[in-house]
């Protein structure tokens, strides 16, 4: 049994997936819950409520994802979709699979937008630190972290509230709770800070993910087009 396989037998029959489905010209893609249903590997199918699936504007030439969480490093997939039936089955093979240090890498792009660092602290006996806050800009974001740049000094308590305006068609901005993994001051007197995060809601982590995915689309495009010229 190949790698491959062998993920698709690590995912229970009727377990809940999300999957980030592209989309006919648009760059964009649109993700949704749906339920994992085995069939002969590589082979697989996605169910999907009633009214959920764009049938008419789902972009079957290009590959989708599907993220899965098996308690841990959660497990994504690159599958082709091979038949749309019923208006609310995806009919799939598998292509590879992604895992925890490839996701971080496969989902990480470079973004520059928004960014606001506020220190948090659960202490009844020093609500003034809940108050400090620094703008900066991120370098490169993902589904586990932020790089970005500051120009003063970012707090320094262990948890730090992250306000991140995410760069999609439409901009909205996610808050998620972190910590520093590094701190540097750089030669121009800025300071560039790595972020984990530790708390981030599913519907955020899917929306940096999705936009990401958008992302890295264009930069190959842009990448092709150099190459032609």
């Amino acid at each position: 049994m190949s790698l491959k396989e062998n993920s698709l037998e690590q995912i229970a029959n009727g377990k809940p997936v999300r999957i980030f489905m592209p989309l006919i010209d648009r760059p964009d893609r649109i993700r949704a819950q749906c339920i994992y249903q085995q069939r002969s590997a590589p082979k697989f199918s996605l169910i999907f409520k009633p009214g959920i699936l764009p049938v008419d504007d789902i972009d079957t030439s290009k590959p989708a994802i599907i993220n899965v969480d098996l308690g841990g490093p959660a497990l994504s997939l690159e599958a082709n979709i091979v038949n749309i039936s019923n208006s609310q089955t995806l009919e799939m093979i598998i292509t590879k699979t992604i895992n925890h240090d490839q996701m971080r890498e496969f989902f990480r792009v470079d973004a520059i937008t928004n960014v606001i660092s506020k220190s948090f602290e659960t202490s009844l006996f020093d609500p003034a630190n809940e108050q400090q806050a620094v703008a900066g800009k991120t370098v490169d974001i993902s589904g586990s972290g932020i790089l970005a740049i500051f120009d003063n000094p970012p707090p320094q308590t262990a948890t730090i509230r992250l306000e991140i305006t995410v760069p999609s068609a439409e901009s909205e901005t996610i808050t998620a709770f972190a910590h520093q993994v590094r701190l540097t001051q750089l030669h121009d007197g800025r300071y560039e800070a790595a972020y984990h995060f530790d708390d981030i809601s599913d519907e955020a982590r899917d929306s940096i993910i999705g936009t990401c995915l958008v992302l890295q689309r264009q930069m190959l495009r842009l990448k092709v087009q150099v190459r032609n010229k």
